[in-house]
């Protein structure tokens, strides 16, 4: 089997620094930040562009891209001190045990996803990394699809996990399984409406993914 990782959110913990920087944005502008953590998960999805729209961000006094810039100039300082997920290791040492071959197929920009794995020391797991050339986030599916293609892999033989809803769209087009946890930037009710098996944490999905050797 070929585990497919997603990054941000479910490998990596930087949850807070989504409305910490979105914060910083909404007050620089003059608008009113987020209420909470919960509210920020209610709201973030992909399109960026769109969740920027429902934080409360006017797209008529300023553009997308220089609104992307200042996220961007924003997050490597805000998730600096941010660790892995509870039970990442864990679930990453139990896949290796059991013969998994494991990929990170991310929305992240490469280099930065690069430096953040060898940081926290686990960038032998895998097998290939996959990121995005810019850091503008527009989506992962693409680079999935030719990833696929090229090393011969069957959609049939992977499972991705993520964390949000764009995870379970990237599974689908993909054409593989897909588990989601509700520990990452995104509500359980919003992860739900995917149809797809939503697990708490790492470790729920490990013992599932032990357990069957699939998901259904």
């Amino acid at each position: 089997m070929e585990i497919i990782w997603d990054w941000n959110g479910t490998l990596f913990d930087d949850v807070s620094t989504g409305p910490a920087i979105i914060n910083r944005m909404l007050v620089r502008r003059g608008k009113p930040p987020l209420k909470d953590l919960a509210h920020y998960r209610r709201i973030f999805q992909f399109p960026v562009e769109q969740y920027y729209r429902e934080a409360g961000l006017d797209f008529s006094a300023e553009t997308f891209a220089s609104m992307a810039a200042d996220y961007i100039a924003l997050y490597p300082e805000v998730s600096r001190d941010c660790g892995l997920m509870d039970g990442a290791e864990e679930a990453l040492e139990a896949f290796r045990q059991a013969g998994f071959g494991q990929n990170i197929l991310s929305a992240s920009e490469k280099t930065l996803l690069e430096s953040q794995l060898a940081k926290l020391g686990v960038r032998e797991y895998f097998s290939h990394v996959i990121g995005q050339e810019d850091a503008y986030a527009v989506g992962k599916t693409e680079r999935g699809l030719l990833w696929m293609r090229e090393e011969g892999i069957r959609p049939c033989d992977c499972l991705l996990i993520g964390d949000t809803d764009h995870d379970a769209d990237t599974a689908r087009k993909l054409g593989c399984r897909c588990i989601l946890l509700s520990c990452g930037h995104q509500s359980r009710e919003r992860l739900e409406k995917t149809g797809m098996p939503v697990l708490e944490n790492l470790r729920q999905a490990a013992e599932a993914v032990l357990r069957k050797g699939e998901t259904e």
